[in-house]
């Protein structure tokens, strides 16, 4: 028995008009743009939301030493400061070099507010 991948003809060039198949072709592709519209949507809200909160919380807990900022020693009775954090614990958050990129960007552009040189 023969599979469909193995036959010579595809059923949509046999049956059916070719304007059914058109606007099967055309709805899927608006169906397909609108998913992709959907994601880029909620992609973009979200990355809207995490550099918002990287304005209001911009600092994170540091990685090496997991936000103590001290490490213990081996044999337990003595401290040492972080290097990574410099002991402070914190660490600049991702978005926050984004958002400092951002208005570094738009700072550094002349506006029509500046004073300067006419």
């Amino acid at each position: 028995m023969l599979s469909r991948a193995a036959t010579s003809t595809f059923p949509a060039a046999t049956h059916g008009s070719g304007h059914a198949d058109a606007a099967a072709t055309l709805t899927a592709a608006l169906h397909t743009a609108g998913q992709v519209a959907t994601v880029l949507l909620v992609v973009t809200i979200a990355v809207g939301f995490y550099l918002l909160s990287c304005l209001i919380w911009p600092f994170g807990k540091c990685r090496r030493c997991k936000g103590a900022g001290k490490f213990k020693s081996p044999f337990g009775k003595a401290y040492r400061h972080c290097g990574k954090c410099d002991g402070s614990g914190l660490r600049v958050r991702v978005g926050r070099h984004v958002v400092n990129h951002i208005r570094a960007v738009r700072g550094a552009g002349q506006n029509s507010t500046s004073k300067g040189s006419k």
